[in-house]
């Protein structure tokens, strides 16, 4: 177990020509586990501010693994109450052995209570932090060993970061990206040590590599974690811990240089020598120099009161569903979790072409909504998070649509047919027709608002499923069959028909239907002769859209393009199967020399 003592650390004499850096205010020590990690080969010794081994694993639930890695697998040291501004008096290093190539932090911040009283204060604080951290970071360092510091935003005008290097002696020699691989500027020379491979534990979680937090870490593959110095207590928003534009600064010392030298050299009763403020007696300069930055003090936060947005009661509403107990489910298919497949996130694998469940899944969303809609189980419970992480061995199935629903109008609620019609997302029933054949078989006349589907049942907001869902619990106990006779494209609204019935519907009944559809366009010129008597059209068969042409094979192409496409056209009265008859039902000229515009019908 690792120690709860805060001893003082003598660095070890041993391997003298072995690259060695030391972390200062690594919360989580997540940062010198990931360092430690990529470079197997260099020494990382890791430190925190906390005083003990139970007070880091108390404010970072996950520090516990961390240091267990360092500790045992890497045989790294972890040192605890190592503060920042005062590095020497936990870590001594007399000789050039026991001394640091390198000393690294990042994202110092003390915290935002100053901020509420004064910007100018805030900032004054974290440039008296920077100031203290290079003064103190001098001491452990080799001979042309270097310093690092991370900042985000612009902290680093506001802080005066060149202002607090050049008090310590020290240049900026490196500004480089944390997307960019560490060796770029972690080492002074041409590194002889090899990036290691990125193991299948490794990387920390997706928001911490993909540059939600605002920047990504280009060790966050191999486990650092950004977070905040109040840890598991912190229950502000990802706003709040944002790390956009993020910078690694590499400094080191100036070459011996007068004007240097009289700058840092020049003090006086009453002003630090290292940071250059100012104070009114020597007491409180004493005090600064006892505690020259020091931290505001980590409390639980109170949740941020947000004003709830204002309810737009013509917005569209899904209705809730609660997933069925697994045995009362229909089962679509079922498959078990493979080795190769073992630790991925759901959602990732039911894709994957040689799972069974990708053959249903047409695209990501279908696969998202199926999981979210209780579709989709694992170990015979719903799961109802598409990134949870599946193990080998685990079975997960997919069950049909209706059945995922509760029968009881306690968990869905659909309207009467006075009703708002909000849930059922603006579709509105108009006409129901009982038919003779096939016996117990209803024709629906639905309403479609524009922007929704009529055929699918990849999802719940097509129109065949919420009439099938609204049947479903307008008849419990049985399970409807749902068939579009007719279709308007997803960007029309209008009128369309449904058959509704206990079993599916063979092709003589929908044979033996005849719909006719009335709609009107508007078109610019003046209408013939012919339009405004009216005339009939066939409709070719063999029509294809022209956005999915990529999709057919050159041969196939070219079939059609030789094939009789032309509408034919007859002022006498063609088959009503596959034909439309248009006629010019009004026309409006809107000025002196410009277009005609007409309706068509």
């Amino acid at each position: 177990m690792p120690s709860d003592t805060a001893s003082i650390y003598h660095t070890n004499t041993e391997d003298k020509m072995l690259f060695k850096a030391i972390t200062v205010g690594d919360g989580d020590l997540s940062f010198s586990l990931a360092l430690k990690r990529a470079y197997p080969q260099i020494s990382v010794t890791a430190s925190t501010l906390l005083e003990s081994h139970s007070e880091l694993c108390r404010t970072y639930s996950n520090a516990n693994v961390t240091s267990k890695e360092l500790l045992e697998q890497w045989k790294e040291r972890v040192i605890y109450g190592v503060d920042a501004t005062k590095i020497e008096e936990k870590i001594t290093a007399e000789s050039e052995e026991q001394k640091f190539d390198i000393v690294l932090f990042n994202h110092p911040h003390l915290g935002d209570k100053a901020l509420l009283e004064s910007e100018k204060r805030h900032a004054e604080r974290h440039y008296v932090l920077l100031s203290h951290y290079f003064y103190s970071a001098k001491s452990i360092l080799k001979n042309g060993g270097r310093i690092h510091i991370c900042l985000c935003g612009l902290q680093p005008q506001t802080w005066k970061i060149w202002n607090a290097a050049k008090n310590a002696g020290l240049q900026i020699v490196a500004e480089e990206s944390t997307a960019c691989p560490v060796h770029k500027w972690l080492f002074k020379e041409k590194p002889s040590y090899e990036l290691a491979d990125v193991q299948p534990h490794y990387p920390s979680k997706r928001k911490y590599r993909n540059g939600k937090l605002g920047s990504k870490h280009f060790l966050a593959r191999y486990g650092y974690r950004h977070r905040r110095t109040d840890g598991d207590l912190f229950t502000g928003s990802e706003f709040e811990i944002n790390v956009e534009r993020s910078v690694n600064f590499i400094l080191e010392e100036f070459p011996c240089h007068p004007s240097v030298t009289t700058d840092i050299c020049i003090t006086s009763a009453s002003m630090c020598h290292i940071c250059k403020l100012h104070f009114d007696d020597p007491e409180q300069l004493s005090d600064h120099l006892r505690h020259p930055a020091v931290p505001d003090p980590v409390e639980p936060l109170s949740p941020v009161k947000r004003t709830p947005k204002p309810s737009n009661k013509n917005a569209s509403k899904t209705p809730s569903f609660k997933p069925l107990a697994f045995n009362e489910a229909t089962i679509l298919a079922e498959a078990q979790v493979t080795r190769n497949l073992d630790s991925k996130r759901l959602k990732w694998i039911c894709r994957q072409s040689d799972f069974p469940l990708s053959k249903i899944f047409k695209s990501k969303k279908e696969c998202t909504d199926a999981i979210k809609r209780g579709r989709v189980y694992v170990n015979q419970i719903a799961v109802l998070d598409d990134s949870r992480i599946v193990r080998e061995n685990d079975t997960v199935s997919l069950v049909n649509e209706y059945a995922s629903l509760h029968k009881s109008t306690e968990h869905v609620n659909l309207p009467d047919s006075d009703g708002p019609q909000d849930e059922m997302m603006g579709v509105k029933f108009v006409k129901f027709i009982s038919l003779q054949k096939p016996q117990g078989t209803t024709l629906m006349i639905a309403y479609k608002p524009v922007g929704m589907r009529c055929f699918g049942s990849f999802c719940s907001n097509t129109l065949e499923m919420i009439t099938k869902n609204y049947t479903a619990l307008c008849r419990p106990g049985e399970t409807p069959s749902c068939h579009p006779v007719s279709k308007l494209d997803t960007g029309c609204e209008g009128l369309c028909a449904l058959l509704m019935g206990t079993s599916k519907c063979d092709n003589g009944s929908l044979a033996s239907m005849k719909i006719n559809y009335y709609f009107s366009v508007l078109v610019h010129g003046e209408p013939t002769e012919q339009l405004k008597q009216g005339v009939y059209v066939a409709v070719p068969t063999n029509g294809i859209r022209l956005w999915k042409r990529q999709r057919i094979s050159k041969e196939k192409q070219h079939k059609i393009k030789e094939g009789n496409n032309d509408f034919a056209i007859s002022s006498s009265e063609l088959d009503v199967d596959g034909s439309l008859f248009i006629q010019c039902q009004d026309t409006f000229h809107y000025g002196e020399g410009t277009e005609t515009i007409s309706t068509l019908t």
